[in-house]
């Protein structure tokens, strides 16, 4: 009995020590005090990057990191310039979303020749993760919009006409996500068809206005709306509702998930949501700690997503 006693109390060590080892280290956040970040934010002007500028503010006052914050109000000339800006002023790490794929390579290596780390975040652009700049932090814009594709087929039955709204152009994620949705319904239902696609510039009255054309070249005869995100995929909702019509009927599917348009799900304005987290604060703070600390690091890092329909959509989960 004794020695079976003891066996037990050595297996039970043996589990508490392995489980032990198995908990994560404790990220030292401490080592993110008075270092200098420059955030070189693309624009302020929707929900979705208001709510990234917040999420980096709060991480910079959260750990006790300085941070400088430029908007280029949506001016590729203007986020290369703050950018340069930034390196002169002496930052220690560069964070920041690309405008477009090609034009910002030449002040990225600006940084990264000055000894800067260059960290990505929402968008990617031409060039090489963990060689042109440092690391990548991002969704999968194509996953994003297959997913939300084949939900889409699925309530269909594959039958239908698509309107398109697009995000900026140029842009990865524009670039992504069309090519995601456009591939899955060529491939998975080549009876439904794309009759207006036009650029929107991820802004929801732009969206609107979009939309308005969409509705007097086709009226009521448009059974999915497809916006690249949810700012636009609102503002087709209004377009769709001042003309009279039930957005209900037309099938109103947009990329974010925000609290709004989780309510419009919810309320059965919108068909679905895919979620695309604008809180990059808390992995650009670990992703700090870890370069500082000498820890290796990842040349890319995907966020997961999430796909909101009327079953599971809830506004207290949107940002």
């Amino acid at each position: 009995m004794k020695r079976l006693v003891s066996l037990f109390l050595v297996l039970m060590m043996m589990l508490a020590v392995g489980a032990f080892a198995e908990q994560p280290a404790e990220v030292d956040y401490s080592v993110l005090k008075g270092i200098t970040v420059g955030f070189a934010q693309m624009d302020n002007n929707n929900s979705w990057r208001i709510a990234e500028t917040k999420s980096m503010e709060d991480a910079a006052a959260k750990y006790g990191f300085n941070i400088i914050v430029t908007d280029a109000m949506a001016d590729m000339a203007k986020q290369a310039s703050d950018i340069s800006d930034l390196v002169a002023q002496g930052i220690d790490y560069l964070v920041f979303p690309p405008q477009q794929v090609e034009g910002l390579q030449g002040a990225v290596k600006e940084a990264m020749d000055a000894g800067i780390p260059v960290i990505l975040i929402d968008r990617t652009m031409n060039g090489t993760p963990g060689v042109d700049w440092t690391t990548e932090i991002m969704s999968d814009f194509y996953l994003e919009a297959q997913e939300l594709a084949e939900y889409v087929i699925e309530q269909t039955g594959g039958k239908g006409n698509i309107v398109i709204l697009q995000g900026t152009a140029g842009a990865d994620s524009t670039i992504q996500r069309q090519a995601g949705f456009v591939d899955t319904i060529k491939a998975k239902a080549p009876e439904m068809e794309i009759v207006f696609d036009q650029v929107a510039d991820y802004l929801m009255d732009k969206g609107q206005q979009v939309m308005e054309l969409a509705l007097q070249a086709h009226k009521d005869d448009i059974q999915v709306v497809f916006a690249h995100n949810d700012d636009m995929a609102l503002g087709a909702v209004k377009a769709i509702e001042q003309a009279g019509y039930d957005p209900a009927k037309f099938g109103v599917v947009g990329i974010d998930g925000p609290a709004a348009a989780l309510q419009a799900v919810k309320d059965g304005k919108m068909l679905a949501s895919m979620t695309c987290t604008p809180l990059f604060g808390e992995p650009v703070a670990k992703i700090l700690v870890d370069l500082i600390k000498g820890n290796p690091v990842e040349p890319k890092m995907v966020n997961p997503d999430i796909l909101y329909t009327k079953e599971n959509a809830d506004p207290a989960l949107g940002y």
